[in-house]
């Protein structure tokens, strides 16, 4: 009797939780984000789709299938996108994505089991176009998977609640030296953005001009070599390690880990309905424009609570 009383009691929170697919490119802020979902009740983790950025696919994908069998997630499926964007070449530099490459490898062992044989924009395709399961899609990288299935299946979306992009900067300075407008993962795949933005789908973007509020700073690193003693706390600690030169020069940022916990309280943005486009051309690559008298097409943060957010960050540690 008791086990069906706590398999209805599992079965009811289950039911409550809010279904989320993640798209990310395995770096290490995605990693944190990730970290940070699974820790959360409110949270049911979907599926997880790498698309390419940070990590290669192949190598992102090991680094999350051995974040997740660390913490006990061994249902949650992996699918791997392709290496290269929708058109073009557009790249992180080298020596980032064999930094990302190499994430988890000392903390964890090599994953037990592999990605699914489904390319992640295939899955997608598919189901995002199951009205009866409605879901959500949080996109750290670029958005080539999306793009890729809306390729796939130009009626994808049916099935999708909203899709929630860290990616994009509209009135702040970008962080791509080769275009200065841009942000990376806009600047990596802008036709995967454009493809999104025509979409008409419930788009909701947290880039740069919200994320420049949340600095990670050297006070956070202090606190969590202090504290962190559970094991998530630890894995925190040691990808902020990697972070620690740029942590130190104010030059850290809450990227995906800001956008991951929107999901959770809105309030940690303030944003504004805007129609926006997305610019190709070199020196302009991934530069995201507001368009006057065109119907919005997104949502985007124009700020961040950074008190909120220092709270919600400190929940990693115990």
């Amino acid at each position: 009797m008791r086990f069906l009383v706590l398999l209805l009691i599992l079965r009811i929170a289950a039911a409550g939780q809010s279904p989320v697919i993640v798209d990310t490119d395995a770096g290490a802020d995605d990693l944190i984000a990730l970290l940070w979902l699974m820790r959360q009740p409110a949270i049911r983790i979907e599926a997880v789709t790498i698309t390419q950025g940070l990590a290669h696919p192949a190598e992102g994908a090991e680094s999350v299938l051995r974040l997740l069998e660390a913490g006990g997630l061994t249902a949650i499926p992996v699918y791997v996108g392709g290496d290269r964007p929708v058109q073009g070449t557009g790249s992180f530099p080298e020596a980032w994505r064999t930094a990302s490459d190499r994430l988890l490898r000392d903390e964890f062992p090599a994953a037990k089991r592999r990605p699914e044989a489904r390319g992640a924009a295939r899955f997608l395709a598919e189901r995002l176009m199951d009205s009866r399961r409605p879901v959500r899609v949080l996109a750290l990288g670029p958005l080539t998977n999306l793009g890729r299935a809306i390729a796939l299946e130009p009626r994808t979306g049916p099935g999708l609640q909203e899709l929630i992009w860290m990616g994009g900067a509209l009135d702040v300075p970008g962080n791509v030296a080769e275009a200065p407008a841009a942000e990376w993962n806009a600047f990596v795949d802008p036709e995967a953005v454009e493809r999104v933005l025509a979409a008409g789908w419930r788009v909701r973007i947290v880039g740069l001009d919200a994320t420049n509020r949340v600095l990670i700073g050297p006070a956070v690193l202090r606190l969590f070599e202090e504290e962190a003693r559970e094991w998530a706390a630890t894995v925190v600690l040691r990808l902020l390690r990697l972070e620690a030169e740029s942590i130190r020069a104010g030059r850290y940022f809450a990227w995906d880990v800001l956008a991951a916990m929107t999901l959770v309280d809105r309030q940690l943005t303030k944003g504004k309905m805007a129609a926006l486009a997305v610019r190709k051309r070199p020196r302009e690559r991934g530069r995201l424009v507001q368009v006057e008298g065109e119907r919005p097409n997104a949502r985007i943060a124009v700020s961040a609570d950074a008190e909120l957010f220092s709270r919600m960050f400190r929940g990693l540690l115990p």
